[in-house]
């Protein structure tokens, strides 16, 4: 058959017609139909070709094909006599596109393709990265498959050759040679056992001190006198007297930690099993299957790693234990040991800690509490959780008495109809709120180690315990009477050691320290910054100013005028007179006349760390301090002119060889106070307590020097006294800001605070305070000429500058206190 491009064709003849149509058979059929599901061709292949054909136009003599005679249709077209398709379903086909419409650049379609599909949407930022991830490794793998394929290749052939030199090994030809591969057998079987024991015992402790062992770690805290005075941790308790405790406690563990701790031989390889079987089916860890012996052996011996060497060294602990003591033993020492959560190890420290009473007299609903806590002791404390839990737990450890006989129903339902009462008497005692603020500290140095500590605090107890007994006292004698609900006391020796912390009245009940996180007005107890700030530029203590209202005019509103809290002025009025009858007039002039800026530096000199702000409320003590800087700036005065770093440990050491690993230094020790200011402070704040706000602190043993304070609208009240080597600060007000009934610094505060310094103090050699010297008068400024204060918000001394707002942008510059 002659090619329809053959070159030897004469041009004018036309081509040969097509063959009629026939009826397309069976065969034909199905291959047109296989055609027809073949997917459309890649549009970009046609775009690719229809490009090169159009960059490198064919030299031909043919003219072109729209210039030819028309001698009939192309080659393969279909007459429109005979459509292929009929109109019922010729809605169905694609649409092609019409004449004229807009198609896009170098559009080509072949004859019977459908339509191109919608162009996909481009790729995300998510996307994108995900397929230049899957290129990467495809490039990577590309790199690395040579290699691979030589590596596996040699892999493979030598382990060929290892088994084709084993299977060509000959057996033993005689007795003697079968006895030497058999010993040869057993030497490396030995070696095996022999290289895994000492794999798995490597490092493992000695059992030598069994007795001593310890859990976790153990901290025993010393007040300054070397007392014992707080133990916390693993105690070295001696084993549990089985015989002495009602038969249901070891029952009630057994029942829920190892109901066949008789009859195993320390491990129960048939419990693990069952419990590996329940964890699998729950997908996730339901049960353990540690033994009481298993788990008294990590208790004495071993760490919380997991891993299968420490399991492996816990099954060797355990087994060594069942062949070294009896069941009972083995008993008595888990009971002793183990923990119960809030510091309570062992069955006798948690039946006082949770129920106030010896283990020997636990009911079986507390011993069935107590045997459900070991599981999760801090997820199920009831001294701090919701008690329902730790019921519960219970209730469970009863079903499981009663499941082996231990207890009949009737027992068990009788335990459950008992009132569990949880005593949530804090184990600190008075100590508390001690404990919590240095435990930061505690955290930082000896964290999570496994031994035994001492930290040697700073602490007197005997004063810890008469600060909290003051504060408690006052409140219940006088507290409702004087709507107050809260105080706090803090005490520190000449170098900022703490000797006694209240943090308020119970911490059982609240455990926010309001000694160290309240800020609270200080009132007219913050007048010390400011006199002090006077005698350091030049006023003494017989400076005279005049004691008269001052007026502040605030445009819009009316004229507003501070007063003192008697409401009485006293013209001239020598400052030392002023400072002990906390006259407010006086000491807005003088703030006024030496810079609030000053005083600011002052008393950030001191310690002072809160916020401060340049008001004339700072001359009234209206700004929020806490009890612990104010009582650390006093401290100044009774270390006789030096900083004060307030610290409650002196010395963390180690318990087995007095290691020391952390020691208290102080990071300045200088004076902040010169001698002459620092004599002239101590004239004015004595006479405070000889005849002016705060007579109630007199003491006729010690010379006191201290100052009064009452915030606005009676909210708070305070009295700081100090003597030589120690000083005491005393807050009194309400949690919720509410008012007092007109409780003032020299009433409440000072009473607990005299009756403090009476137990204090009695141990403290009586010291003078330093009083002016003979050169120490006749100096001083005279009064100055003050400007007119017009302004709210200027700051003091400075009254054309504006002070910044303060941070919530409310204006407390009306906030003065009522009184000293």
């Amino acid at each position: 058959m002659a090619d329809e491009n053959d070159p030897n064709r004469p041009e004018d003849e036309p081509p040969p017609q097509p063959p009629e149509e026939a009826a397309p058979s069976e065969s034909q059929a199905t291959a047109e139909d296989d055609s027809a599901r073949e997917p459309p061709p890649d549009p970009q292949l046609f775009d690719e070709t229809e490009d090169a054909l159009r960059a490198e136009p064919v030299d031909s003599d043919e003219p072109p094909m729209a210039a030819r005679e028309d001698n009939g249709p192309p080659i393969g077209a279909v007459e429109h006599d005979a459509p292929l398709v009929s109109e019922e379903h010729a809605s169905d086909l694609p649409a092609e596109p019409l004449a004229g419409a807009d198609l896009p650049p170098n559009y080509f379609r072949a004859a019977g393709d459908p339509d191109e599909s919608e162009a996909e949407a481009p790729q995300s930022q998510l996307g994108r990265l995900l397929t230049r991830v899957e290129q990467t490794a495809r490039d990577a793998w590309c790199a690395i498959e040579p290699q691979w394929v030589k590596f596996s290749g040699a892999l493979h052939g030598a382990l060929i050759e290892i088994w084709r030199r084993i299977s060509g090994v000959k057996g033993p030809r005689s007795m003697r040679e079968a006895a030497v591969w058999s010993g040869w057998a057993a030497g490396g079987v030995a070696a095996v056992i022999v290289g895994f024991f000492f794999y798995v015992t490597w490092g493992m402790p000695s059992t030598d001190d069994l007795w001593e062992a310890r859990n976790g770690q153990s901290i025993t805290f010393l007040d300054r006198n070397g007392n014992v005075i707080l133990r916390e941790g693993a105690q070295n308790a001696p084993p549990v007297n089985l015989g002495t405790l009602p038969p249901y406690v070891a029952q009630a563990f057994i029942a829920i930690e190892d109901r066949r701790f008789y009859d195993h031989f320390g491990v129960d390889f048939g419990g693990m099993m069952r419990a590996g079987a329940e964890n699998l089916r729950a997908g996730r860890v339901v049960q353990g299957g540690s033994t009481i012996t298993q788990q008294l052996a990590k208790n004495l011996f071993l760490t919380n790693e997991r891993s299968w060497r420490r399991k492996a060294q816990e099954v060797a602990m355990a087994i060594w234990l069942e062949t070294r003591f009896t069941k009972d033993e083995i008993l008595a020492l888990y009971l002793s040991r183990v923990y119960f959560g809030a510091g309570a190890y062992g069955v006798e420290a948690a039946a006082e800690r949770y129920f106030d009473r010896p283990a020997r007299e636990l009911t079986l609903l507390q011993a069935a509490t107590l045997a459900g806590l070991v599981k999760a002791p801090s997820r199920l404390n009831p001294a701090r959780q919701d008690i329902a839990a730790a019921r519960d737990r219970a209730q469970l450890v009863l079903d499981e008495m009663v499941a082996l006989g231990f207890i009949g129903d009737a027992e068990r339902r009788a335990a459950l109809q008992e009132e569990l009462i949880v005593s949530r008497r804090n184990p600190a005692g008075v100590l508390g709120y001690f404990r919590d603020w240095i435990d930061p500290l505690l955290n930082e140095v000896i964290g999570t180690q496994r031994d035994d500590f001492i930290v040697e605090t700073t602490l007197d107890i005997a004063s810890q315990r008469a600060g909290a007994q003051a504060v408690e006292e006052v409140l219940a004698e006088q507290g409702e009477a004087r709507r107050v609900g809260q105080a706090a006391l803090l005490a520190l020796d000449d170098e900022g050691g703490v000797r006694a912390m209240v943090g308020g009245r119970d911490y059982d009940i609240s455990q926010f320290n309001r000694a160290t996180q309240a800020r609270r007005q200080p009132g007219s107890s913050f007048k010390f910054f400011i006199y002090l700030a006077a005698m350091e530029n030049g006023l003494t203590p017989w400076s005279v100013r005049n004691d008269e209202p001052i007026t502040i005019y605030i445009d819009g509103q009316p004229p507003w005028t501070p007063g003192n809290y008697t409401r009485e002025y006293h013209g001239p009025t020598e400052l030392t007179r002023a400072f002990a009858q906390s006259f407010n007039m006086v000491a807005i002039r003088v703030a006024n006349e030496v810079g609030g800026q000053n005083v600011i530096d002052t008393a950030r000199r001191l310690g002072v760390r809160s916020p401060l702000y340049n008001y004339h409320s700072l001359a009234l003590g209206a700004q929020e301090i806490t009890l612990l800087e104010m009582t650390q700036a006093y401290g100044a005065m009774a270390a006789e002119g030096y900083n004060v770093e307030a610290h409650g440990v002196a010395r963390i050491r180690r318990a087995n060889n007095n290691e020391t690993m952390w020691s208290w230094r102080p990071q300045r020790r200088e004076r902040v106070i010169e001698e002459r200011p620092l004599r002239y402070m101590n004239h004015m704040m004595a006479r405070v307590v000889q005849a002016g706000t705060g007579t109630r602190a007199r003491m006729e043993t010690h010379q006191i020097g201290g100052k009064t304070g009452t915030g606005n609208d009676y909210r708070d009240a305070w009295f700081v006294g100090f003597t030589p080597g120690y000083v005491a600060g005393v807050w009194v007000g309400n949690d919720n800001f509410t008012a007092t009934a007109r409780v003032t610094g020299g009433s409440l505060p000072a009473e607990i605070w005299a009756r403090y310094m009476q137990v204090a103090l009695q141990n403290v050699q009586p010291r003078e305070l330093q009083m002016p010297l003979p050169e120490d008068y006749d100096l001083g400024l005279p009064i100055p000429e003050l400007p007119t204060i017009t302004a709210i918000g200027a700051p003091i001394g400075v009254m054309e500058t504006p002070a910044l707002p303060p941070p919530d942008g409310q204006d407390r510059s009306l906030d003065f206190g009522p009184e000293g």
